[in-house]
């Protein structure tokens, strides 16, 4: 897949992005195809989104996609970065893997003869029982296809199946290591690591047929990350005849006193939300797109984006964490319903599709908050033990970073105990009162989480805007303006940069504005079919808020320096 930095120099990896093979199967039962007599009729680029193309706009069903590729003997693994929503792998029409999700990382084996391997992926897009955590109502449209890179690997006898770089002192320089591994057979093999170029390890290691090696290493030479000093180093790890690189920065999150903090130092949040969508290319994010919205939330003088509302991409969060712009990185959700949270299937696929976000994501240093369930009930008592479930989750796969989820009310919440920041969606001056009304609403959101106990915690606006139809404007400065917009902006930033000191973060809701739902009782509700409240249009094209929004945030990190 598409990174900053190779991930492997021992291991063979070939990279499978390029056009496959395709055909639209449509209203069909996947478990009523017969692989091998697929009659595949067109071409669809991988990365890519089927229903984003022409052709196949808006279409809902199954699809399948082929590429034959030659192969060495022995083990190869399949590694798809991400397919939305479900699929299953055949290789040469043994069915592999099957996986629900969409934007996490997961991996399909075989056992390989040499010569040329034939794989087939049946991609479904439709809103049905396979898939529990995607939903029609979204406020996003759900694009289908292989929407991340594909990589196909050659294994030996010893695998590195995972590799987390923690930092367990910044001031004194050191990080613990922990390397998950895979063997055919209790072996003892040389582990060799490096960073940065220089060695740092070398021994002898009896291993079973998995098992996790820890170490802690002393590195003098390497500098703290921060958003002002962005610094990389990168690990490698040799397990044999294997190896896995990951990049990490030195860095702790911490919260003290109702504040966020960075390597000891109070850090305030401005930023925005962003959805990786696109009208010609939907969730695939070409490489010239990542690099245009890290430009463009660099040049708002944003230090922070929320992942709104899925995993993000891997080569994003690599540009963010060369850029120094901070993440809230969260699970798939958006207002799931209360009979969600009581279905056991749900929470399982839920807990499934964290660990594959944390387990693909958990060495960028950009990312310091994980963040579940945008929106959803916690505001019941049903939520409770659910959210403390996910949360918990999160805090056992990784204990460094901050939880948090986005209340959609923050006034009835039942969760905030839960987690280490507070985040709260708000739309005074949208969906409900005018924009005299914003300073006193956010005010009053900060009183009451201080009045349930939680003064201690850092608070984060969430979510807040107003829509704005692109160019589109009158003599009123009406709703759907620009002027609007900007004037509803212009209000809640100044409030937060200005009249105020507890909320000590802000995303702004949204960047870029994106495709809808089609579900009618949505879509009415949405000018254009597309969620209009970004700073810049679907085509990256800046509105009038753009300029205001860029002059508060630059304005502050102006007077910091």
């Amino acid at each position: 897949m598409a990174r900053r930095f190779a991930t492997h120099e021992r291991r063979e990896v070939a990279a499978l992005d390029g056009i496959w093979d395709f055909t639209f199967l449509g209203e069909v039962d996947p478990d009523a195809v017969e692989v091998d007599r697929i009659e595949f009729d067109a071409l669809m680029a991988v990365p890519g989104c089927f229903d984003a193309t022409p052709v196949y706009a808006g279409e809902r069903g199954l699809a399948a996609y082929r590429i034959r590729t030659g192969v060495a003997a022995g083990r190869q693994r399949l590694v798809f970065d991400g397919v939305q929503h479900w699929c299953r792998v055949f290789w040469n029409g043994e069915l592999v893997r099957e996986h629900a999700g969409g934007f996490s990382r997961f991996t399909a084996e075989s056992e390989a003869d040499a010569g040329t391997a034939e794989i087939v992926v049946l991609v479904d897009n439709r809103f049905d029982e396979r898939s529990p955590l995607h939903m029609e109502h979204f406020d996003w449209y759900a694009y289908g296809g292989i929407s991340r890179s594909v990589e196909l690997h050659r294994l030996g006898p010893v695998r590195v199946e995972g590799l987390r770089i923690a930092t367990a002192s910044t001031a004194d320089r050191r990080v613990s290591v922990r390397i998950d591994y895979t063997a055919d057979a209790p072996a003892s093999v040389p582990l060799e690591i490096e960073c940065d170029g220089r060695a740092v390890l070398a021994e002898t290691v009896a291993l079973d047929t998995t098992g996790t090696l820890e170490r802690v290493l002393e590195l003098p030479w390497a500098a703290p990350w921060s958003p002002e000093e962005p610094n990389l180093s990168t690990v490698s790890v040799s397990l044999g005849e294997d190896d896995l690189r990951e990049r990490f920065g030195l860095r702790e999150v911490r919260t003290e006193a109702g504040r966020i903090t960075l390597n000891g130092e109070p850090v305030t949040l401005l930023g925005v939300n962003r959805h990786e969508a696109h009208p010609q290319f939907g969730h695939t994010q070409p490489e010239a797109l990542l690099v245009n919205d890290v430009q463009q939330l660099k040049d708002l003088g944003c230090n922070f984006v929320r992942g709104s509302h899925y995993p993000l991409d891997p080569l994003f969060l690599d540009l963010c964490d060369e850029a120094g712009v901070l993440v809230w990185c969260e699970s798939i959700g958006w207002q799931y319903p209360v009979e969600h949270l009581t279905d056991p299937a749900f929470i399982d696929a839920q807990l499934e599709h964290i660990g594959e976000m944390v387990a693909a994501s958990q060495n960028h240093p950009s990312i310091i908050l994980w963040g579940i369930l945008n929106e959803c009930p916690s505001w019941s008592d049903e939520g409770h033990p659910v959210y403390a479930r996910l949360l918990g989750r999160l805090r056992e796969l990784d204990p460094d970073r901050l939880v948090t989820y986005a209340s959609i009310n923050a006034h009835d919440d039942k969760c905030f105990d839960l987690v280490d920041v507070v985040g709260a969606n708000a739309y005074p001056g949208w969906y409900y009162g005018d924009l005299p009304d914003i300073p006193g609403e956010l005010d009053r959101i900060s009183a009451h989480v201080d009045a349930l106990g939680f003064a201690d915690k850092p608070l984060v606006i969430s979510e807040i805007g107003a829509g704005a139809v692109p160019g589109w404007n009158d003599s009123h400065g009406s709703l759907w303006t620009e002027d609007y917009q900007a004037r509803h902006l212009d209000t809640v930033v100044g409030h937060l940069l200005g009249g105020q000191d507890r909320i000590s973060g802000l995303a702004i809701w949204v960047l870029g504005d994106f495709k809808t739902t089609e579900l009618r009782r949505m879509a009415l509700t949405r000018p254009r079919g597309v969620n209009d409240k970004g700073l810049i249009d679907e085509y990256r094209r800046p509105k009038q808020a753009y300029r205001v929004v860029q002059g508060h945030f630059r304005g502050r990190l102006d007077r910091k320096a």
